[in-house]
């Protein structure tokens, strides 16, 4: 898989230079405002550029099954209306409408859905029936495309994210050809994004993901681990469904936080904040370097402990329940460290100079 991985690097890499100066002339760029404090107009070309690498790369190197064609089908319309809100800001129910498609599009076309959750709750295994799982898979597909698209706030979060997901992934999966191409491409384009967004080179053009690429991404991997705990075609592998929630620890759980505490507040749980656990160490006066190695410290972490319960064989039920017990804490550490930041705010603000 390493020519794969590098040729999807090169070929993201050389999109992302063409497609930067187009993104300028089409306005498809990001503006500094009172929530977003980058330099200058970046433009929101990481996404298509991953997208289209893998459009011509997985038929490059295999044989295009029906459920890939459907994968390519819908991540190409999350890519597109991304694409448009990047653009023109579309309303938030046009944005719902299309992933909703999107999951369809997996549970009908790709013939993928969440129905067995195995010995969730320590009474029995778990198999919904059709018409539980149809609703239950949208939810899911919906709440971690969205979390990868939430957490996308600051230079190479998400890309490092990524990767430390990816290559849990590549621990747990079985090493064929078949269960390992998309998530080698994915990485490959991946960490082409994250050299460009990072800025470690000055001939290199600075881009962002926008919401066509952290949906895509976050999209990409939910179909990966569905595939992985429901039986699929595309990974020949059966994990337990509560290991997914490792997988994608550190951005669900940021996400179900936030809203949490946006619900609390009163706020609406769509309107973008500033409350993410990266706000919350910018607010703690740590600088960009720390707070990705925390971010990338926190989640290994926290998919270490999914890998290892797994190895150990532990029942889903209490795989589920450490993964809710991790959720609380998190939880009550954000809540209380963002009271803190903001108390040592206005204590320095209070002090003379």
């Amino acid at each position: 898989m390493f020519i794969e991985g590098l040729t999807a690097f090169a070929l993201t890499a050389v999109l992302l230079i063409l497609l930067a100066p187009l993104a300028r002339l089409l306005g498809l760029v990001d503006r500094p405002n009172s929530r977003k404090h980058h330099q200058g107009e970046v433009p929101l070309i990481g996404g298509v550029a991953i997208f289209i690498t893998l459009l011509v790369l997985l038929p490059f190197f295999t044989e295009l099954g029906p459920q890939l064609r459907w994968f390519l089908g819908a991540a190409g319309l999350l890519v597109l209306a991304g694409l448009l809100d990047d653009r023109f800001n579309i309303n938030v129910i046009v944005r719902i409408i299309v992933e909703v498609i999107a999951a369809l599009m997996m549970i009908f076309g790709g013939q993928l859905w969440v129905g067995d959750l195995g010995n969730l709750l320590w009474l029995r295994e778990l198999h919904m029936p059709l018409w539980l799982s149809l609703p239950f898979t949208i939810i899911a597909v919906f709440g971690i495309t969205n979390a990868w698209n939430m957490i996308d706030g600051m230079d190479g979060l998400v890309g490092t994210i990524t990767i430390i997901a990816l290559g849990s992934f590549y621990f747990l999966i079985h090493a064929t050809a078949a269960s390992t191409l998309l998530p080698t491409l994915l990485m490959g384009g991946t960490a082409a994004y994250l050299l460009f967004n990072l800025g470690s080179n000055r001939f290199l053009p600075k881009v962002f993901l926008g919401d066509a690429g952290s949906k895509l991404i976050g999209f990409t991997l939910v179909w990966m681990l569905i595939d992985a705990t429901q039986d699929g075609t595309l990974t020949r592998m059966h994990l337990p469904a509560p290991l997914a929630l490792f997988i994608v620890g550190l951005p669900l759980i940021d996400m179900v936080v936030t809203i949490m505490r946006r619900i609390r507040k009163g706020q609406p749980v769509y309107e973008p904040d500033r409350t993410h656990i990266h706000h919350v160490l910018q607010q703690a006066g740590f600088t960009h370097q720390e707070i990705l190695l925390l971010v990338a410290v926190l989640s290994i972490q926290i998919n270490f402990i999914g890998i290892v319960m797994y190895i150990l064989h532990w029942d889903a039920w209490a795989q589920f329940a450490i993964f809710c017990f991790i959720t609380l804490m998190y939880f009550f550490c954000i809540d209380n460290a963002w009271k803190l930041g903001k108390w040592l705010q206005h204590q320095q603000q209070k002090t003379p100079p």
